[in-house]
């Protein structure tokens, strides 16, 4: 039976933020605006800053939307494997059931010792909130053998994140081929993410600067903001080759990936972060960590290669392995264009979802 065109009320983190949780919805919603699919009702939760009520404010909005709207055939609920949003969404979990709305969770962020928190603890409230799902969407096999252990009885499903397709509107991978094949000189590699410990930074910084006493043909752009960035910004003042350009977005973002050559996101643990599909949608090979659910859904040595976290020498090792065979690096670029282009995209992954929620009621 099809839903099509039903309402489904959406629980989501303030879309206007950046944030993975968030390009996620704004791509999709812009996706599913454009097919006749659903109609989605937004309630935006979280950026209550010191708030202590906060948390109690976005409870008592989601009990109004769903006292004052008796339409709703579907809830969506948006959760990370962290300890605040655990609890939170977990209540959002609570309502829903208690009035009667099915709904359904999708796991973003999952972090690897609250998961154990959980085991130890909590097993028997996640069953009795998020466990009351009619499906639960997780970014990882490893994930979803976890949600099974804990009993629940629903179906899990894998999927991806995605990637607004109009990134790439003006973009060809004929003209960026033949860009770098022109251009032998400098080979750019470049970092797009949150400036924290756990992705990696300083590892990447110091495997480049080794690599740039070797050589002087490479070029490290580090995009983004974070809580390390000042202590970032100290360690790279006095080397060469690496630049910093802070956080960024919109064309600037773009022109980044156009002319960037290489993308390397050497984290200790993720999700599936859109910054690497993002890279693939501008044919760049991709060197990151196996872990979260890069670890199901990353091909190693066809679209880049895999990298032990906080291993340096192996970063030096992956960096120096593309950069020394010019034929394999067009191969990957070749393979991750077409492949994001196939199956990450917003419409892609709209119609994907879709099929996956239109049978629920």
């Amino acid at each position: 039976m099809s839903i099509k065109k039903s309402n489904i009320l959406l629980v989501v983190a303030n879309l206007s933020t950046p944030g993975g949780v968030s390009v996620f919805w704004n791509s999709l919603l812009s996706a599913f605006h454009k097919g006749d699919y659903f109609n989605f009702n937004t309630l935006q939760i979280g950026g209550h800053g010191k708030n202590i009520f906060g948390p109690l404010l976005d409870q008592w909005r989601l009990n109004k939307k769903l006292k004052s709207n008796k339409n709703f055939k579907l809830g969506i609920i948006n959760p990370s494997l962290l300890h605040k949003s655990f609890l939170r969404d977990a209540l959002f979990a609570k309502q829903m059931a208690k009035n009667g709305l099915p709904f359904v969770v999708f796991f973003h962020g999952w972090d690897l010792n609250f998961e154990a928190q959980v085991t130890k603890k909590y097993i028997t409230f996640f069953l009795n909130s998020f466990g009351k799902a009619k499906k639960i969407f997780v970014l990882s096999e490893d994930f979803k053998a976890k949600i099974i252990e804990w009993g629940y009885k629903g179906e899990v499903i894998i999927q991806t994140t995605t990637v607004d397709e109009t990134l790439t509107h003006d973009f060809t991978l004929e003209e960026k081929i033949k860009k770098r094949t022109a251009n032998t000189s400098t080979t750019k590699i470049l970092f797009l993410s949150r400036i924290i410990k756990e992705k990696g930074i300083f590892e990447l910084v110091e495997a480049f600067d080794n690599l740039n006493k070797k050589r002087d043909d490479i070029e490290l752009i580090i995009a983004g903001d974070g809580e390390a960035f000042n202590q970032l910004k100290d360690v790279v003042k006095n080397k060469k080759n690496i630049s910093l350009t802070g956080f960024i977005e919109g064309e600037k973002k773009i022109s980044l990936l156009k002319e960037s050559d290489i993308y390397i996101l050497p984290s200790y643990t993720e999700g599936l972060p859109i910054s690497v599909l993002e890279a693939m949608m501008f044919g760049l090979p991709v060197i990151t960590t196996k872990v979260g659910g890069l670890k199901s859904f990353f091909k190693n040595e066809k679209m880049g290669y895999f990298i032990e976290p906080k291993n340096i020498i192996d970063i030096e090792n992956k960096i120096e392995l593309i950069l020394s065979n010019r034929a394999k690096l067009k191969e990957i670029s070749e393979f991750n264009y077409h492949y994001a282009q196939k199956k990450l995209t917003n419409n892609v992954v709209a119609k994907r979802l879709y099929a996956q929620l239109k049978e629920l009621r």
